[in-house]
Protein backbone atom coordinates (compact mmCIF):
# COMPACT_ATOMS: atom_id res chain seq x y z
CA UNK A 1 0.00 0.00 0.00
CA UNK A 2 1.26 3.52 -0.79
CA UNK A 3 0.40 6.98 0.44
CA UNK A 4 2.71 9.09 -1.75
CA UNK A 5 0.44 8.94 -4.79
CA UNK A 6 -3.30 8.20 -4.68
CA UNK A 7 -3.62 7.03 -8.28
CA UNK A 8 -7.30 5.97 -8.06
CA UNK A 9 -8.18 9.43 -6.74
CA UNK A 10 -6.14 11.16 -9.45
CA UNK A 11 -7.84 9.07 -12.12
CA UNK A 12 -11.26 9.79 -10.65
CA UNK A 13 -10.43 13.52 -10.52
CA UNK A 14 -9.35 13.54 -14.19
CA UNK A 15 -12.53 11.77 -15.29
CA UNK A 16 -14.57 14.09 -13.09
CA UNK A 17 -13.00 17.10 -14.85
CA UNK A 18 -13.95 15.70 -18.25
CA UNK A 19 -17.49 15.11 -17.03
CA UNK A 20 -17.73 18.62 -15.60
CA UNK A 21 -16.53 20.16 -18.89
CA UNK A 22 -19.00 18.10 -20.89
CA UNK A 23 -21.81 19.07 -18.54
CA UNK A 24 -20.89 22.76 -18.82
CA UNK A 25 -20.81 22.52 -22.63
CA UNK A 26 -24.25 20.91 -22.75
CA UNK A 27 -25.58 23.50 -20.28
CA UNK A 28 -24.30 26.32 -22.54
CA UNK A 29 -26.04 24.85 -25.59
CA UNK A 30 -29.29 24.49 -23.66
CA UNK A 31 -29.13 27.98 -22.17
CA UNK A 32 -28.25 29.81 -25.45
CA UNK A 33 -30.43 27.69 -27.71
CA UNK A 34 -27.52 27.31 -30.16
CA UNK A 35 -25.68 24.10 -30.88
CA UNK A 36 -22.79 26.14 -32.30
CA UNK A 37 -21.62 28.93 -30.01
CA UNK A 38 -18.00 29.11 -31.16
CA UNK A 39 -15.98 27.84 -34.09
CA UNK A 40 -14.66 24.94 -31.99
CA UNK A 41 -18.17 23.54 -31.67
CA UNK A 42 -18.44 22.89 -35.45
CA UNK A 43 -16.07 24.81 -37.73
CA UNK A 44 -17.71 23.77 -41.02
CA UNK A 45 -21.21 24.22 -39.63
CA UNK A 46 -20.33 27.71 -38.38
CA UNK A 47 -19.08 28.77 -41.85
CA UNK A 48 -22.22 27.45 -43.56
CA UNK A 49 -24.46 29.04 -40.93
CA UNK A 50 -22.82 32.48 -41.21
CA UNK A 51 -23.16 32.38 -45.00
CA UNK A 52 -26.87 31.65 -44.59
CA UNK A 53 -27.21 34.46 -42.04
CA UNK A 54 -25.72 36.92 -44.53
CA UNK A 55 -28.21 35.79 -47.14
CA UNK A 56 -31.15 35.97 -44.72
CA UNK A 57 -30.38 39.51 -43.61
CA UNK A 58 -29.68 40.64 -47.18
CA UNK A 59 -32.94 39.16 -48.48
CA UNK A 60 -34.91 40.66 -45.60
CA UNK A 61 -33.57 44.11 -46.49
CA UNK A 62 -34.24 43.46 -50.18
CA UNK A 63 -37.90 42.82 -49.32
CA UNK A 64 -37.99 46.20 -47.56
CA UNK A 65 -36.34 47.79 -50.61
CA UNK A 66 -39.03 46.32 -52.84
CA UNK A 67 -41.70 47.70 -50.51
CA UNK A 68 -40.13 51.15 -50.86
CA UNK A 69 -40.34 50.67 -54.62
CA UNK A 70 -44.05 49.94 -54.32
CA UNK A 71 -44.48 53.13 -52.30
CA UNK A 72 -42.73 55.15 -55.01
CA UNK A 73 -44.88 53.58 -57.75
CA UNK A 74 -48.07 54.21 -55.77
CA UNK A 75 -47.18 57.89 -55.34
CA UNK A 76 -46.59 58.22 -59.08
CA UNK A 77 -49.84 56.43 -59.90
CA UNK A 78 -51.84 58.54 -57.47
CA UNK A 79 -50.52 61.77 -58.99
CA UNK A 80 -51.22 60.53 -62.52
CA UNK A 81 -54.77 59.61 -61.49
CA UNK A 82 -55.33 63.28 -60.69
CA UNK A 83 -53.79 64.29 -64.03
CA UNK A 84 -56.12 61.79 -65.68
CA UNK A 85 -59.11 63.62 -64.21
CA UNK A 86 -57.78 66.99 -65.38
CA UNK A 87 -57.25 65.67 -68.92
CA UNK A 88 -60.84 64.43 -68.99
CA UNK A 89 -61.93 67.90 -67.95
CA UNK A 90 -59.73 69.39 -70.68
CA UNK A 91 -61.40 67.12 -73.24
CA UNK A 92 -64.81 68.18 -71.98
CA UNK A 93 -63.92 71.85 -72.25
CA UNK A 94 -62.42 71.44 -75.74
CA UNK A 95 -65.55 69.72 -76.99
CA UNK A 96 -67.62 72.50 -75.47
CA UNK A 97 -65.47 75.19 -77.12
CA UNK A 98 -65.73 73.48 -80.51
CA UNK A 99 -69.49 73.97 -80.53
CA UNK A 100 -70.61 76.55 -83.08
CA UNK A 101 -73.17 78.07 -80.73
CA UNK A 102 -70.42 79.79 -78.75
CA UNK A 103 -68.71 83.05 -79.65
CA UNK A 104 -64.97 83.69 -79.28
CA UNK A 105 -65.49 85.67 -76.07
CA UNK A 106 -67.09 82.65 -74.42
CA UNK A 107 -64.28 80.47 -75.70
CA UNK A 108 -61.82 82.83 -74.02
CA UNK A 109 -63.56 82.09 -70.71
CA UNK A 110 -63.16 78.36 -71.37
CA UNK A 111 -59.51 78.89 -72.23
CA UNK A 112 -58.94 80.47 -68.81
CA UNK A 113 -59.88 77.19 -67.12
CA UNK A 114 -57.76 75.16 -69.53
CA UNK A 115 -54.78 77.42 -68.81
CA UNK A 116 -55.18 76.73 -65.09
CA UNK A 117 -55.38 73.00 -65.77
CA UNK A 118 -52.13 73.23 -67.76
CA UNK A 119 -50.40 75.08 -64.93
CA UNK A 120 -51.57 72.55 -62.33
CA UNK A 121 -50.40 69.60 -64.41
CA UNK A 122 -46.92 71.13 -64.55
CA UNK A 123 -47.08 71.87 -60.81
CA UNK A 124 -48.00 68.26 -60.05
CA UNK A 125 -45.05 67.14 -62.20
CA UNK A 126 -42.72 69.32 -60.14
CA UNK A 127 -44.16 68.63 -56.68
CA UNK A 128 -44.68 64.87 -56.80
CA UNK A 129 -41.67 63.38 -55.03
CA UNK A 130 -40.61 60.32 -53.06
CA UNK A 131 -37.64 60.90 -50.76
CA UNK A 132 -36.88 64.05 -52.81
CA UNK A 133 -36.94 62.07 -56.09
CA UNK A 134 -39.21 63.66 -58.70
CA UNK A 135 -41.16 60.62 -59.84
CA UNK A 136 -42.98 62.28 -62.78
CA UNK A 137 -39.93 63.70 -64.57
CA UNK A 138 -38.66 60.65 -66.39
CA UNK A 139 -37.18 62.60 -69.30
CA UNK A 140 -36.22 66.16 -70.06
CA UNK A 141 -38.77 67.18 -72.67
CA UNK A 142 -37.24 69.44 -75.33
CA UNK A 143 -38.86 72.81 -75.83
CA UNK A 144 -40.73 73.13 -79.11
CA UNK A 145 -42.16 76.50 -80.21
CA UNK A 146 -45.84 76.81 -80.93
CA UNK A 147 -46.91 75.48 -84.35
CA UNK A 148 -43.62 73.59 -84.70
CA UNK A 149 -42.64 69.95 -84.35
CA UNK A 150 -38.91 70.13 -84.89
CA UNK A 151 -36.21 69.72 -82.24
CA UNK A 152 -32.61 70.56 -83.10
CA UNK A 153 -30.17 68.72 -80.83
CA UNK A 154 -26.39 68.51 -80.88
CA UNK A 155 -23.60 70.73 -82.16
CA UNK A 156 -20.50 70.84 -84.36
CA UNK A 157 -16.85 70.99 -83.22
CA UNK A 158 -15.33 74.47 -83.30
CA UNK A 159 -12.61 73.39 -85.76
CA UNK A 160 -15.20 73.06 -88.57
CA UNK A 161 -15.26 76.46 -90.25
CA UNK A 162 -18.41 77.97 -91.77
CA UNK A 163 -19.69 81.52 -91.79
CA UNK A 164 -23.22 80.21 -92.25
CA UNK A 165 -23.18 78.55 -88.80
CA UNK A 166 -23.54 81.96 -87.19
CA UNK A 167 -26.30 83.27 -89.42
CA UNK A 168 -28.64 80.29 -89.42
CA UNK A 169 -29.23 80.62 -93.17
CA UNK A 170 -27.57 79.80 -96.49
CA UNK A 171 -25.71 83.09 -96.12
CA UNK A 172 -22.62 82.19 -98.17
CA UNK A 173 -22.45 81.54 -101.87
CA UNK A 174 -21.56 78.81 -104.30
CA UNK A 175 -20.42 79.99 -107.73
CA UNK A 176 -20.82 77.67 -110.69
CA UNK A 177 -21.07 78.13 -114.49
CA UNK A 178 -24.62 78.03 -115.84
CA UNK A 179 -25.52 77.91 -119.50
CA UNK A 180 -27.10 81.11 -120.78
CA UNK A 181 -30.59 80.15 -122.04
CA UNK A 182 -30.49 83.06 -124.46
CA UNK A 183 -27.08 82.08 -125.80
CA UNK A 184 -26.65 78.26 -125.96
CA UNK A 185 -23.06 77.12 -125.51
CA UNK A 186 -22.20 80.15 -123.41
CA UNK A 187 -21.74 79.65 -119.65
CA UNK A 188 -22.01 82.39 -117.07
CA UNK A 189 -20.61 82.21 -113.51
CA UNK A 190 -23.67 82.28 -111.28
CA UNK A 191 -24.00 82.62 -107.50
CA UNK A 192 -26.24 80.32 -105.49
CA UNK A 193 -27.17 80.75 -101.77
CA UNK A 194 -25.04 78.26 -99.87
CA UNK A 195 -23.43 77.12 -96.65
CA UNK A 196 -19.75 76.26 -96.97
CA UNK A 197 -18.13 73.77 -94.58
CA UNK A 198 -14.35 73.59 -94.29
CA UNK A 199 -13.12 70.31 -92.70
CA UNK A 200 -9.42 70.82 -93.51
CA UNK A 201 -8.42 71.21 -89.82
CA UNK A 202 -9.24 67.51 -89.37
CA UNK A 203 -5.97 66.53 -91.07
CA UNK A 204 -3.87 68.29 -88.38
CA UNK A 205 -5.04 66.10 -85.46
CA UNK A 206 -7.05 63.25 -86.92
CA UNK A 207 -7.54 61.05 -83.83
CA UNK A 208 -8.66 63.72 -81.37
CA UNK A 209 -10.80 65.61 -83.86
CA UNK A 210 -12.66 62.44 -84.87
CA UNK A 211 -13.52 61.93 -81.19
CA UNK A 212 -14.94 65.47 -81.10
CA UNK A 213 -16.86 64.80 -84.30
CA UNK A 214 -18.66 61.73 -82.92
CA UNK A 215 -22.38 62.35 -82.17
CA UNK A 216 -22.27 65.85 -83.70
CA UNK A 217 -23.89 67.00 -86.92
CA UNK A 218 -25.52 69.74 -88.94
CA UNK A 219 -28.83 70.32 -90.69
CA UNK A 220 -30.26 72.28 -93.56
CA UNK A 221 -33.86 72.89 -94.51
CA UNK A 222 -35.56 72.55 -97.81
CA UNK A 223 -35.69 75.94 -99.49
CA UNK A 224 -39.41 75.69 -100.24
CA UNK A 225 -40.97 73.51 -97.49
CA UNK A 226 -40.53 72.33 -93.91
CA UNK A 227 -38.30 69.33 -94.67
CA UNK A 228 -35.02 69.11 -92.77
CA UNK A 229 -31.95 67.23 -93.97
CA UNK A 230 -29.45 66.36 -91.24
CA UNK A 231 -25.95 64.87 -91.29
CA UNK A 232 -25.24 62.88 -88.11
CA UNK A 233 -21.63 61.77 -87.52
CA UNK A 234 -21.46 58.48 -85.65
CA UNK A 235 -19.11 55.66 -84.68
CA UNK A 236 -22.01 53.20 -84.66
CA UNK A 237 -21.34 51.17 -87.78
CA UNK A 238 -24.70 49.41 -87.42
CA UNK A 239 -26.69 52.65 -87.73
CA UNK A 240 -28.81 52.78 -90.91
CA UNK A 241 -27.52 55.16 -93.56
CA UNK A 242 -30.82 56.99 -93.82
CA UNK A 243 -33.57 57.56 -91.26
CA UNK A 244 -36.72 59.61 -91.19
CA UNK A 245 -38.25 61.49 -88.30
CA UNK A 246 -41.54 62.93 -89.47
CA UNK A 247 -40.62 65.09 -92.44
CA UNK A 248 -36.99 65.25 -91.33
CA UNK A 249 -34.34 63.13 -93.04
CA UNK A 250 -31.26 62.00 -91.08
CA UNK A 251 -28.13 60.68 -92.82
CA UNK A 252 -25.78 58.76 -90.51
CA UNK A 253 -22.15 59.13 -91.57
CA UNK A 254 -19.88 56.38 -90.19
CA UNK A 255 -16.61 58.07 -89.20
CA UNK A 256 -14.75 54.90 -88.16
CA UNK A 257 -11.47 54.77 -90.04
CA UNK A 258 -11.79 58.21 -91.64
CA UNK A 259 -8.36 58.98 -93.09
CA UNK A 260 -8.64 62.66 -94.00
CA UNK A 261 -10.95 65.63 -94.51
CA UNK A 262 -11.43 64.57 -98.14
CA UNK A 263 -12.38 61.07 -96.99
CA UNK A 264 -14.94 62.54 -94.57
CA UNK A 265 -16.57 64.67 -97.29
CA UNK A 266 -16.66 61.69 -99.64
CA UNK A 267 -18.51 59.70 -96.99
CA UNK A 268 -21.03 62.52 -96.62
CA UNK A 269 -21.63 62.49 -100.38
CA UNK A 270 -21.91 58.68 -100.42
CA UNK A 271 -24.49 58.53 -97.66
CA UNK A 272 -26.55 61.33 -99.17
CA UNK A 273 -26.56 59.68 -102.58
CA UNK A 274 -30.19 59.82 -103.69
CA UNK A 275 -30.74 62.77 -101.37
CA UNK A 276 -34.23 64.16 -102.04
CA UNK A 277 -33.08 67.19 -103.99
CA UNK A 278 -36.36 67.79 -105.78
CA UNK A 279 -36.78 70.71 -103.38
CA UNK A 280 -33.65 72.43 -104.71
CA UNK A 281 -31.23 71.61 -101.85
CA UNK A 282 -27.97 69.99 -103.06
CA UNK A 283 -24.61 68.81 -101.67
CA UNK A 284 -21.39 69.39 -103.60
CA UNK A 285 -17.62 69.08 -103.02
CA UNK A 286 -15.59 71.86 -104.64
CA UNK A 287 -12.01 73.02 -103.95
CA UNK A 288 -11.69 70.86 -100.83
CA UNK A 289 -14.86 72.20 -99.21
CA UNK A 290 -18.42 70.94 -98.81
CA UNK A 291 -21.19 73.14 -100.23
CA UNK A 292 -24.87 72.87 -99.28
CA UNK A 293 -26.71 75.15 -101.67
CA UNK A 294 -30.03 76.11 -103.18
CA UNK A 295 -29.71 75.24 -106.86
CA UNK A 296 -31.85 78.22 -107.87
CA UNK A 297 -29.84 81.37 -108.55
CA UNK A 298 -31.00 84.81 -107.54
CA UNK A 299 -33.17 83.72 -104.59
CA UNK A 300 -33.04 85.00 -101.03
CA UNK A 301 -30.30 83.42 -98.89
CA UNK A 302 -32.94 83.13 -96.18
CA UNK A 303 -35.05 80.75 -98.21
CA UNK A 304 -33.21 77.87 -96.56
CA UNK A 305 -31.93 77.45 -93.01
CA UNK A 306 -28.64 75.91 -91.87
CA UNK A 307 -27.11 75.21 -88.49
CA UNK A 308 -25.41 72.79 -86.10
CA UNK A 309 -27.34 69.83 -84.72
CA UNK A 310 -29.70 67.17 -86.00
CA UNK A 311 -33.40 67.79 -86.65
CA UNK A 312 -35.98 65.36 -85.27
CA UNK A 313 -39.62 65.43 -84.32
CA UNK A 314 -40.40 66.14 -80.69
CA UNK A 315 -41.40 62.52 -80.03
CA UNK A 316 -38.31 61.08 -81.69
CA UNK A 317 -36.10 63.54 -79.82
CA UNK A 318 -37.61 62.35 -76.54
CA UNK A 319 -37.12 58.72 -77.55
CA UNK A 320 -33.43 59.45 -78.19
CA UNK A 321 -32.91 60.47 -74.58
CA UNK A 322 -32.02 57.76 -72.05
CA UNK A 323 -34.83 57.27 -69.55
CA UNK A 324 -34.40 58.22 -65.91
CA UNK A 325 -34.52 54.97 -63.93
CA UNK A 326 -34.57 53.95 -60.28
CA UNK A 327 -32.52 50.81 -59.58
CA UNK A 328 -34.07 48.77 -56.77
CA UNK A 329 -31.75 46.32 -55.00
CA UNK A 330 -34.06 43.31 -54.71
CA UNK A 331 -31.55 40.57 -53.87
CA UNK A 332 -28.76 39.75 -51.43
CA UNK A 333 -26.11 39.77 -54.19
CA UNK A 334 -24.61 42.62 -56.20
CA UNK A 335 -26.33 43.28 -59.50
CA UNK A 336 -29.71 41.86 -58.47
CA UNK A 337 -31.62 44.95 -59.55
CA UNK A 338 -35.05 45.85 -60.82
CA UNK A 339 -35.14 49.01 -62.94
CA UNK A 340 -38.15 51.30 -62.69
CA UNK A 341 -38.37 53.80 -65.54
CA UNK A 342 -39.94 56.98 -64.21
CA UNK A 343 -42.98 58.41 -65.95
CA UNK A 344 -42.83 61.66 -67.94
CA UNK A 345 -45.82 63.80 -67.05
CA UNK A 346 -45.97 67.50 -67.89
CA UNK A 347 -47.81 69.62 -70.42
CA UNK A 348 -44.79 69.43 -72.72
CA UNK A 349 -44.53 65.64 -72.38
CA UNK A 350 -48.28 65.32 -72.97
CA UNK A 351 -48.06 67.76 -75.91
CA UNK A 352 -50.82 70.00 -74.55
CA UNK A 353 -48.69 73.05 -73.68
CA UNK A 354 -49.99 75.01 -76.70
CA UNK A 355 -53.67 74.04 -76.50
CA UNK A 356 -55.75 77.16 -77.12
CA UNK A 357 -59.52 76.75 -77.52
CA UNK A 358 -60.25 80.42 -78.12
CA UNK A 359 -61.08 79.52 -81.75
CA UNK A 360 -63.03 76.65 -83.29
CA UNK A 361 -59.90 75.29 -84.99
CA UNK A 362 -57.98 75.54 -81.72
CA UNK A 363 -60.74 73.69 -79.90
CA UNK A 364 -60.70 70.89 -82.48
CA UNK A 365 -56.92 70.65 -82.13
CA UNK A 366 -57.37 70.56 -78.35
CA UNK A 367 -59.74 67.58 -78.61
CA UNK A 368 -57.07 65.59 -80.46
CA UNK A 369 -54.26 66.66 -78.16
CA UNK A 370 -56.17 65.78 -74.99
CA UNK A 371 -57.10 62.45 -76.54
CA UNK A 372 -53.45 61.58 -77.17
CA UNK A 373 -52.47 62.90 -73.73
CA UNK A 374 -55.01 60.57 -72.11
CA UNK A 375 -53.53 57.66 -74.05
CA UNK A 376 -50.06 58.63 -72.80
CA UNK A 377 -51.18 58.79 -69.16
CA UNK A 378 -53.02 55.48 -69.48
CA UNK A 379 -49.86 53.82 -70.79
CA UNK A 380 -47.77 55.28 -67.98
CA UNK A 381 -50.26 54.27 -65.27
CA UNK A 382 -50.47 50.79 -66.77
CA UNK A 383 -46.69 50.54 -66.63
CA UNK A 384 -46.65 51.68 -62.99
CA UNK A 385 -49.32 49.09 -62.15
CA UNK A 386 -47.25 46.37 -63.80
CA UNK A 387 -44.23 47.42 -61.72
CA UNK A 388 -46.29 47.23 -58.53
CA UNK A 389 -47.60 43.75 -59.34
CA UNK A 390 -44.10 42.56 -60.13
CA UNK A 391 -42.71 44.00 -56.89
CA UNK A 392 -45.46 42.33 -54.87
CA UNK A 393 -44.50 38.97 -56.39
CA UNK A 394 -40.85 39.80 -55.68
CA UNK A 395 -41.60 40.43 -52.01
CA UNK A 396 -43.55 37.18 -51.69
CA UNK A 397 -40.68 35.24 -53.23
CA UNK A 398 -38.09 36.95 -51.01
CA UNK A 399 -40.10 36.19 -47.88
CA UNK A 400 -40.43 32.56 -48.95
CA UNK A 401 -36.67 32.26 -49.54
CA UNK A 402 -35.93 33.93 -46.18
CA UNK A 403 -38.25 31.51 -44.39
CA UNK A 404 -36.72 28.42 -45.96
CA UNK A 405 -33.16 29.65 -45.55
CA UNK A 406 -33.87 30.45 -41.90
CA UNK A 407 -35.17 26.90 -41.41
CA UNK A 408 -32.02 25.47 -43.00
CA UNK A 409 -29.80 27.68 -40.83
CA UNK A 410 -31.72 26.61 -37.71
CA UNK A 411 -31.16 22.96 -38.50
CA UNK A 412 -27.42 23.59 -38.59
CA UNK A 413 -27.02 25.96 -35.66
CA UNK A 414 -29.94 25.57 -33.23
CA UNK A 415 -29.97 23.24 -30.24
CA UNK A 416 -32.21 20.15 -30.36
CA UNK A 417 -33.57 20.56 -26.82
CA UNK A 418 -34.89 16.98 -26.49
CA UNK A 419 -31.61 15.44 -27.61
CA UNK A 420 -29.45 17.66 -25.44
CA UNK A 421 -31.68 17.20 -22.39
CA UNK A 422 -31.05 13.46 -22.66
CA UNK A 423 -27.32 14.18 -22.92
CA UNK A 424 -27.55 16.62 -20.00
CA UNK A 425 -29.30 14.07 -17.76
CA UNK A 426 -26.74 11.42 -18.68
CA UNK A 427 -23.80 13.76 -18.13
CA UNK A 428 -25.25 14.95 -14.82
CA UNK A 429 -25.59 11.37 -13.54
CA UNK A 430 -22.07 10.51 -14.65
CA UNK A 431 -20.72 13.68 -13.01
CA UNK A 432 -22.41 12.78 -9.72
CA UNK A 433 -21.11 9.23 -9.95
CA UNK A 434 -17.62 10.54 -10.59
CA UNK A 435 -17.80 12.78 -7.59
CA UNK A 436 -18.87 9.79 -5.45
CA UNK A 437 -15.98 7.67 -6.76
CA UNK A 438 -13.56 10.50 -6.08
CA UNK A 439 -14.72 10.53 -2.50
CA UNK A 440 -14.27 6.76 -2.25
CA UNK A 441 -10.78 6.94 -3.79
CA UNK A 442 -9.79 9.52 -1.24
CA UNK A 443 -10.68 6.99 1.50
CA UNK A 444 -8.45 4.22 0.10
CA UNK A 445 -5.23 5.60 1.71
CA UNK A 446 -6.86 5.45 5.10
CA UNK A 447 -5.88 1.73 5.37
CA UNK A 448 -2.20 2.58 5.02
CA UNK A 449 -2.56 5.28 7.65
CA UNK A 450 -4.10 2.80 10.06
CA UNK A 451 -1.08 0.49 9.59
CA UNK A 452 1.23 3.35 10.53
CA UNK A 453 -0.88 4.22 13.56
CA UNK A 454 -0.94 0.52 14.69
CA UNK A 455 2.84 0.43 14.71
Amino acid sequence: MIIKHNMPAMNAMRINGINTTQLADISEKLSTGYRINRAADDAAGLAISEKMRRQIRGLSQAALNAQDGISLVQIADGAMAEVHDMLHRGTELSVKAANGTLCNTERQYIQQEISQLQKEIDEISERTTFNEIQVLKGKDVPFVPKDSDVVISGSLPAWIQSNALGSGYLSEKYTAPVEDPNNPGTFIDTDFPAAVLDFSALDADLTNKLKELDASGFYTTCCTCDNHYSINFTTDSSAPKQQTSGNHYIYNVDINGVASADDLMKRIMDVTNGHPNSHFTEFKIDNGKLYIHDNRPDVSPQSGKFGPGVARTKQDAMNQQPPVTIELQIGAEAGQHLSIELASVSCAALDIEWVDVSTVDGASDGINRFKHALEHISRERGRMGAYQNRLEHTIQNLENVVENTQAAEARIRDTDIADFMVQYSNANIIAQAGQAMLAQANQMNQGALQLIQGA
